[in-house]
């Protein structure tokens, strides 16, 4: 990674192996999870044989470094033969002469942001993979810490979408170093007022709080309509590598974050899997900015500590599921409702996938 010191400092890499492990295991064909400073657990499946392992600071074939040859096992740990490169990414090749791999941590080790990570890897119900290093999604990115830039500057990211209301802009405003990308914000003054009435939200059961973001699921197809249609427009110029936020990186950019999985031809199972990684990742990983987000001053902090935090902080598949079957009532299937309402057509879902699979 490319940092002054010569090991990853953040909040501690103890926490962050908690981390890395907290969340559901989602369908993943190989996986590489980053342990401890420079050194990575990488997994792959028993069926692929005999293997030859390389590093990339892209995932691409052009450059690569080995790092081990006929591997036998079918899951080694490895130290990055790349240091000071920036994100590493893996590649797992099979000696006889089947299709590699490539592979790299989903979750990104940062200070002041949680939930940053990576949408690559993900296979598609063709056998393809997403490619990694292309869609990135986290929690609003106002808190990362300078030495957090020293990554994120390295990861080329070309456009930011943003799906905070006004509102939330102001509070916590992104001021980018370094290199910055186009930034997109969404024209919302607030969240519906159900969403935002701290006081009554601080006296909710968790059931009722449950209700309440289900139904807020189920709205967000039609509310956030213009905002994922200019989303896929980007993604089709290929403007990418591409981060999407919104407060806490898991309702907003959840939704989104699924539909492009779909788009792309991600099963279902695949997408609910990585949707249920936020809820983890941020109560691992309550960074500075995000308490202050959901935090609440005038009422003495009762919100954050209401039973209906539980499930305002959760990323249970029941809400994206909401929001599934509202668009399955409405338009009959989420491919019709990428089609009718987001422009995305069946020819323009097939210039995404030549884009961004591999």
């Amino acid at each position: 990674m490319l940092l002054k010191k010569s090991t990853l400092v953040f909040a501690s890499m103890a926490a962050f192996a908690v981390v890395a492990h907290a969340f559901p295991q989602t369908p993943e064909v190989a996986k590489a999870e980053l342990t401890v400073a420079s050194q990575y657990a990488l997994s792959w499946p028993a069926t692929l044989g005999t293997v030859d392992l390389y590093a990339a600071s892209t995932p691409d074939q052009g450059t690569m470094t080995p790092v081990k040859r006929h591997v036998t096992t079918s899951s080694i740990t490895v130290v990055s033969p790349l240091p000071g490169k920036g994100r590493v990414y893996f590649f797992i090749k099979p000696t006889d002469g089947t299709p590699g791999l490539w592979v790299s941590n989903r979750v990104l080790p940062l200070n002041g942001v949680a939930n940053f990570r990576d949408m690559g890897g993900y296979e598609t119900t063709d056998h393809h993979h997403v490619r990694w290093g292309q869609f990135y999604r986290s929690a609003a990115p106002s808190g990362l810490t300078a030495e957090d830039y020293q990554l994120v500057d390295t990861l080329g990211i070309k456009t930011v979408t943003d799906f905070r209301t006004q509102a939330e802009q102001k509070k916590q405003p992104t001021h980018w170093q370094g290199v910055s990308p186009a930034f997109f914000a969404s024209e919302k003054p607030t969240l519906p007022g159900d969403m935002t009435d701290r006081k009554h939200l601080a006296k909710l059961s968790d059931t009722d709080a449950k209700t309440l973001m289900e139904a807020f699921y189920a709205r967000m197809p039609e509310y956030y309509a213009p905002e994922l249609k200019a989303l896929f427009a980007r993604l089709e110029a290929h403007q990418t590598p591409t981060l999407t936020h919104c407060t806490a990186g898991k309702d907003r950019t959840g939704f989104a974050s699924a539909l492009v999985l779909y788009a792309l031809g991600v099963p279902e199972q695949t997408i609910l899997a990585d949707y249920a990684m936020s809820g983890d990742l941020l109560r691992a990983h309550l960074t500075p900015s995000f308490k202050a987000a959901m935090s609440d001053h005038q009422n003495g902090g009762a919100m954050a500590a209401s039973p209906a935090m539980h499930s305002m902080l959760a990323s249970d598949p029941a809400y994206l599921k909401a929001a599934f079957d509202a668009i399955k009532k409405h338009y009959g299937s989420i491919d019709a409702y990428l089609t009718q309402e987001l422009g995305v057509t069946p020819q323009q879902r097939a210039t995404l996938q030549s884009l961004y699979l591999d």
